[in-house]
């Protein structure tokens, strides 16, 4: 893969934890509210906000995952480039 494709596959999955987060808070959020029987129209349920929390623990697991990768990858390529400086490649102006 080129630096480039790198350099865009490691955006896309920043991008990507950023929606996973975001939507992981939300049914975060929507599992407290069906816990305790916010939503006046459903009955609460501890057993039904238990599962939409851990749907919401496996969404923010995930986003986490995702951005470890594209850290890792954009490291990646900050070591090839610090390693060819150090081998005593001298650029010219």
């Amino acid at each position: 893969m080129t630096r480039i494709g790198t350099i865009a596959w490691s955006v896309l999955g920043i991008i990507g934890f950023a929606f996973f987060l975001v939507c992981g808070a939300w049914v975060a959020i929507f599992a407290f509210a069906l816990s305790i029987d916010a939503p006046h129209a459903w009955k609460g349920d501890v057993r039904i906000g238990l599962i939409y929390g851990l749907i919401a623990l496996a969404l923010i697991v995930g986003a986490i995952l995702l951005l470890r990768g594209s850290i890792r990858r954009l490291r990646s390529l900050r070591q090839v480039r610090t390693a060819g400086a150090t081998r005593g490649e001298t650029r010219t102006q």
